[in-house]
């Protein structure tokens, strides 16, 4: 995607995001409510790569290209994947 492009899919995410939001609060089941702090975390990461010139859309396992994630964004991950699977699942501060 060109810069305008992101520009466009970041303001989706995050409508995206916020829609997810208010639906899994209707629902009640917290777990799947902390689904919107992983987007958004996901959200935000795209937003500081795309800040810094990076291509978001490019960034994955697939593409082998990480997406540039700061400490405390792994931390926070971290935490809504302990809350959502019980300590089973962790974030890495490495890429693989």
């Amino acid at each position: 995607m060109n810069p305008a492009e992101r520009d466009v899919a970041l303001q989706r995410m995050d409508e995206t995001i916020g829609r997810f939001y208010s639906a899994a609060v209707q629902i009640g089941n917290h777990p799947f409510i902390e689904f919107a702090g992983v987007m958004t975390a996901y959200f935000k990461s795209c937003q500081r790569a795309h800040e810094a010139g990076i291509d978001f859309t490019e960034c994955s396992q697939h593409a082998g290209n990480p997406l540039p994630m700061e400490g405390f964004e792994v931390a926070y991950l971290n935490e809504k994947l302990d809350c959502i699977f019980g300590g089973r699942l962790k974030a890495s501060n490495t890429p693989a």
